[in-house]
C-alpha cells in the first residue's frame, strides 16, 4: 500500500501533535503524532535524529538532562553489580566507587572478566586487587583512569601498587608508569 499525503493528513487531523511526551487515553507515553512510546519506542537512529534536532533552552538544561541520564546509567549498572557480585553490597564505599566506575566503562560482564581483581577484593587485599587492576589491557587503553581507580582501590597507595606489577609484569608497568 502506498501512504498518500491523504492518509498522513488524515490521521495528523485526528492525532494532533504534541512535541512533548504525554500520557495518552489509555495511560501510554506518547509524543508527536500519537507515537506511543511504550509500545514503540524511538529506535536508535530514531533518537540520534531527535538529539540533532534538540536545541536546550540552555547549558544549564543541558546538563540537567545529561546528568540524568548518568544517574540512570549509574543506578542500572549498580543493581546490575548487585545481582551479578554477591560481595557488592558489604564491600567500602571506594571498592564500590571503582567498580561501579569499571562496569559504566566496561559494562558488567566485561568487570566480571576481572576474576584476580575480584578475587583480591573478595580476600580483602587491596593492594593486590589494584595490581590486577593494572595489568590488564584495560589499563593500558584508560591510562590515568585506571591509575585513579588503583590509587583509591589501594587507599591510595599508589607506589607500592606500580612497585609490585614492575615486579609482576615489567612490560605492562613501563606503559603505563608515566600515567601515574
Amino acid at each position: 500500500m502506498t501512504i498518500s499525503d491523504k492518509l498522513i493528513e488524515r490521521i495528523k487531523g485526528h492525532e494532533g501533535r504534541r512535541v512533548d511526551p504525554y500520557k495518552d487515553t489509555v495511560d501510554k507515553w506518547t509524543v508527536g503524532y500519537g507515537r506511543n512510546l511504550e509500545d514503540n519506542p524511538l529506535t536508535t537512529e530514531e533518537v540520534l535524529e531527535l538529539f540533532a534536532r534538540t536545541k536546550f533552552k540552555s547549558a544549564e538544561d543541558a546538563d540537567v538532562f545529561f546528568e540524568n541520564l548518568l544517574i540512570r546509567d549509574i543506578r542500572v549498572h549498580t543493581e546490575e553489580l548487585e545481582r551479578n557480585l554477591a560481595m557488592f553490597p558489604v564491600l567500602d564505599a571506594s571498592v564500590q566507587t571503582v567498580l561501579i566506575d569499571m562496569a559504566f566503562n566496561l559494562g558488567v560482564p566485561g568487570l566480571l572478566s576481572f576474576r584476580g581483581m575480584l578475587h583480591a577484593i573478595d580476600n580483602d587485599d587491596k593492594m593486590e586487587a589494584a595490581v590486577e587492576l593494572l595489568d590488564s589491557r584495560y589499563a593500558e587503553q584508560v591510562k590515568t583512569r585506571a591509575i585513579d581507580n588503583a590509587r583509591l582501590l589501594s587507599g591510595g597507595r599508589i607506589a607500592g601498587v606500580l612497585d609490585r606489577l614492575e615486579r609482576k609484569n615489567p612490560r605492562r608497568y613501563r606503559i603505563i608508569e608515566g600515567y601515574a
